[in-house]
């Protein structure tokens, strides 16, 4: 099931609306392999009446999508627990317990999963769905604990509460359990922080479970779909929440990876979603084989996203982990799709690039540089601050990213990397057997994140330790190293009084500490070394960065020092890496002993004339495949300036945001 459109009522309630999705579809049965039903357009539960004749509805609407377009049909739940307060008039309004966050708020749209009473109506409700007679059952992204608004993090309800004192051993009320998670950088505190994550994950999985067992009572071999985004809160246990919703006879399971990246004002927000969809797929067990990701347009205005954009965006998301596409991009409301044809008819005409993806990466690992999360992250938010009140965590996760924007490969995964990146207190995350085996390998980091390992007693494997912060006017200088070659004496001006973010000073504790940059204020006075590389002794390579880490890193010397310093982290075993000076992300997939498989996308509005790529194979050949679907074969050469094991690729006129498809030629 490689492409899949999900589907408003407003299609399907009425005949004449109905058949005017039929006739839409019909004229592109290449384009769409299944349809998947809203059961409601607002974003609370239904009343059980309600939701009884919708489904009696669409059990005719399913049998008749089957019949005139000879694809699947499904059941997409859009409410259980309820996203937010709407339409709360027309919607499930019972006296159970709704979720409630830390300060005693409610969403009076969500209703507690833990309510036995709540968990009645579920059951009641998937029976419904289940006897309709889907071809399988998606269950949307308002199962989760954050993001109810009006409130974030949630349930502290007293049943939640009662029911975590259980679990703990100790007595809590609201006010004393948000007391005890914010402890000063206390290890108990963070302890305490991980059993509330294990709660949550808890809850989670009775509520999927409870869906299992009455989905799979009426109909034992219905596969059923989740859809996430990144759930750290939850505490990411999609491994458990995929093995509740097989059951005990393992039925297969879908997902639908999500996260937000409405409309193309800002068109790097497409890379971010590709991979926030990387790190869901990563965290799935490998059983999982359909894996669809969201690919929203909402609200649905035609002209908010154009069509170019929505097929790139699929691609990326395909890149970055997906198997397949679930586009939710047509109309809400009751109307002709006119509009959306061109929609259809670019899913047709880009369906061989989606299928030559999914042949060639399927979920083949994604290989490069991790920046280093794990199920356990969101312990690490607000580290010596209020948990729920503090910058959010994956803010600063995904600041590492934008090493992807400058043509170096991520991954989603400690398996497959060979680089880890650790930004903020991320390391807390982890355990001490973790954070040695990461450090056997390379490491790149920046001063905060020194700070936390310095809590877990590691930071002697840094080889450094930071000193004086600068407040203001420190500017970067690139010594006389052999990273920095030719670009020895470049500067590197991030202006503190625009972007203010402090600069650490570095001091070397260690023998064979080497200094890549040094600052100076802006009349040329030394204030110290703020990039510093160091072998450890356990063998590991580190680099720590005290001078704007993640932060304008798009000129042609930093960029190109940034790429040799992974190189180097790495010791050369990256998979790929963008040679040229251009706006380019690259994901390389594959086992990490075989040559990859590699997507290249012009993030860029420029077209790149001549793309260069250093890629770890023996391959003499590459076909490139283009989303537009042209075709060439490309022949690598070896390059005296090479390492052993890499050879050069170059592909000419990469048009703009433009993605293309890697494979070696056998033989």
């Amino acid at each position: 099931m490689l492409v899949m459109f999900r589907v408003s009522t407003a299609h399907w309630l009425t005949d004449e609306q109905f058949d005017g999705l039929l006739k839409f579809f019909s004229d592109y049965r290449e384009a769409v392999d299944a349809l998947a039903f809203f059961t409601s357009n607002t974003h609370t539960p239904l009343k059980l009446e309600g939701a009884c004749r919708r489904l009696k509805r669409l059990k005719n609407v399913m049998k008749r999508t089957r019949e005139v377009l000879g694809i699947r049909a499904g059941v997409n739940v859009l409410a259980t627990m309820g996203h937010h307060e709407e339409n709360l008039d027309g919607s499930l309004d019972e006296p159970w317990q709704r979720v409630v966050d830390a300060k005693g708020n409610e969403c009076r749209g969500t209703y507690c999963p833990s309510d036995r009473r709540f968990q009645s109506y579920i059951r009641k409700l998937y029976t419904l769905v289940a006897e309709a007679e889907p071809d399988f059952i998606w269950v949307d992204d308002d199962v989760r604990l954050a993001g109810h608004k009006p409130v974030i993090f949630t349930c502290f309800c007293k049943r939640c509460i009662k029911r975590f004192t259980l679990e703990t051993g100790r007595e809590f009320t609201r006010e004393t359990l948000t007391a005890a998670f914010n402890e000063a950088a206390a290890d108990a505190c963070l302890n305490l922080r991980q059993r509330w994550l294990e709660h949550n994950r808890s809850v989670i999985a009775e509520l999927l479970s409870i869906i299992e067992e009455t989905v799979h009572f009426a109909a034992p071999d219905l596969p059923i779909g989740f859809m996430t985004g990144d759930r750290f809160y939850e505490g990411y246990a999609f491994s458990r929440w995929a093995q509740a919703l097989a059951g005990a006879r393992e039925r297969e399971v879908y997902w639908r990876p999500g996260g937000g990246f409405y409309w193309d004002d800002s068109l790097l927000g497409l890379v971010e979603k590709a991979h926030d969809v990387g790190r869901q797929v990563a965290a799935l067990p490998k059983r999982v084989e359909v894996i669809q990701s969201e690919l929203e347009n909402f609200p649905y205005h035609r002209l908010k996203k154009s069509v170019h954009v929505t097929m790139l965006e699929a691609a990326a998301h395909m890149a970055a982990g997906a198997t397949g596409i679930a586009f939710n991009v047509l109309s809400q409301h009751s109307e002709p799709l006119d509009e959306y044809h061109p929609f259809a008819e670019a899913t047709a005409s880009t369906r061989p690039f989606f299928t030559a993806l999914h042949q060639h990466l399927g979920r083949r690992p994604v290989l490069g540089i991790h920046p280093a999360w794990n199920e356990n992250l969101f312990i690490a938010k607000g580290w010596g601050e209020s948990w729920f009140d503090s910058p959010s965590i994956t803010d600063t996760l995904c600041q590492q990213y934008v090493l992807a924007e400058i043509g170096l490969p991520v991954c989603y995964s400690r398996f497959g990397a060979y680089v880890t990146t650790f930004a903020g207190a991320t390391p807390l995350a982890f355990t001490d057997e973790e954070l040695k085996e990461i450090f056997h390998d390379g490491v790149l980091l920046d001063v905060p994140a020194w700070y936390a390992l310095d809590h877990r007693g590691f930071a002697h494997l840094t080889g450094v330790r930071p000193t004086a912060v600068i407040e203001r006017d420190a500017v970067e200088v690139f010594t006389d190293h052999p990273i920095n070659g030719l670009y020895k004496g470049r500067q590197r001006d991030c202006r503190q009084s625009f972007w203010f973010k402090p600069a650490y000073c570095l001091e070397p504790v260690a023998n064979g500490v080497q200094v890549l940059s040094e600052m100076t204020d802006y009349r040329g006075r030394p204030l110290g070394p703020c990039l510093i590389a160091y072998e450890n002794e356990l063998g590991g390579r580190v680099v720590v960065a005290g001078y704007y880490p993640w932060f304008l890193l798009h000129n042609q010397s930093k960029s190109t020092q940034v790429k040799r310093i992974c190189a180097w982290l790495s010791r050369d075993r990256l998979p790929v890496v963008v040679e040229s000076f251009a706006k380019t992300v690259v994901w390389a997939r594959g086992e990490p002993d075989e040559d990859p498989a590699i997507v290249v996308l012009n993030a860029s509005l420029d077209q790149i004339p001549r793309l260069c790529l250093r890629v770890r194979s023996s391959a003499k050949d590459f076909e490139v495949l283009s989303l537009n679907g042209e075709h060439a074969t490309l022949h690598s050469e070896r390059g005296a300036d090479l390492p052993p094991n890499y050879r050069r690729i170059v592909i000419e006129d990469v048009a703009l945001w433009n993605i293309y498809l890697l494979t070696c030629v056998k033989g």
